[in-house]
């Protein structure tokens, strides 16, 4: 097996990003850093919509093994050298006068990786693609009275995204990014105790179609607080799938399967609602398999 992310055991410092994509880009302003960390960051932490931005408020708090990263609106933990992190938002302190209104911005916290052209696996040289990860969702609470909760806005969703790129594609976005779709997992999502799929639809803040997984095909139908769960599947012929919709409906032009890459992925918090949370990822890996390896291909 081949690994397709970088420093999954988090002994690398993190990049921190700004208030909006759309603004600042992918670009990585500041870091989160640690006695012992090194140097080049392969992670950063996305917040975007946040008021609360790590850039402009953080606290470095040591704890058992760690380093909390904190201010009053979220907390992400890392055990460096362990592949365990926690991601925490309380987004009472975002959604300050009333509860998000249709058409705002919502608060996410998301660990995000983009992997450099130079290192990307082009998806027809693969026989398999495994997702893997364990987490357990500590906590998710509902501030909203009863009154303004509108289950079409207000939510938590914990997700992970990769993006699926035309790395033959010339023309970027203000992201960095080529022509890409958005693969999706479903990890969990406060007003569902079933999440079925697939699903296809347009993200309209990158005007990307979405392609969102089946979570019974990976985890079981409900999540449960404090119980820890675990996965790896093989997401090659999903993926395979997605691009062939996604080429239906006239995206992904002139597009071809053999163009195809992982480009980045993401990881966390999107919380449109008011709402406290938090996961702790006790593994976020996705590998590959070549044909025609065997005995003597790379361990991971």
């Amino acid at each position: 097996m081949t690994t397709v992310i970088e420093d999954e055991k988090f002994r690398h410092r993190f990049g921190l990003k700004g208030y909006s994509s759309a603004v600042t880009g992918q670009k990585v302003l500041g870091e989160a850093k640690w006695k012992g960390a090194k140097r080049n960051h392969v992670w950063t932490l996305s917040e975007w919509t946040s008021r609360h931005l790590f850039l402009d408020e953080m606290n470095e708090e040591i704890i058992p093994d760690g380093i909390n990263f904190c201010n009053i609106a979220k907390s992400v933990k890392i055990y460096p050298g362990t592949g365990k992190i926690s991601l925490a938002v309380d987004t009472r302190q975002e959604y300050t006068e009333r509860p998000r209104q249709s058409g705002e911005g919502w608060v996410h916290l998301l660990l995000e990786q983009a992997i450099p052209m130079e290192k990307r696996i082009m998806l027809d040289q693969v026989s398999s693609l495994f997702m893997e990860c364990a987490f357990t969702l500590t906590s998710c609470n509902n501030h909203m009275k009863s009154e303004e909760f509108n289950p079409s806005l207000h939510s938590a969703q914990l997700s992970w995204f990769i993006t699926v790129e035309n790395c033959r594609d010339t023309n970027f976005d203000v992201e960095g990014r080529p022509d890409y779709l958005w693969f999706g997992l479903p990890l969990y999502d406060y007003r569902f105790n079933k999440i079925e799929g697939p699903q296809v639809f347009l993200d309209h803040g990158t005007q990307k179609v979405i392609y969102g997984m089946n979570r019974g095909d990976y985890l079981p139908e409900v999540i449960e607080i404090g119980q820890k769960y675990a996965f790896r599947k093989d997401i090659l012929p999903e993926i395979r799938k997605a691009f062939d919709i996604a080429k239906k409906q006239g995206w992904l032009k002139g597009a071809k399967w053999g163009d195809m890459a992982i480009g980045s992925t993401n990881i966390g918090w999107e919380v449109p609602g008011t709402f406290d949370c938090e996961a702790v990822l006790d593994k976020v890996s996705i590998s590959c398999e070549k044909p025609g390896e065997g005995k003597n291909a790379r361990k991971i």
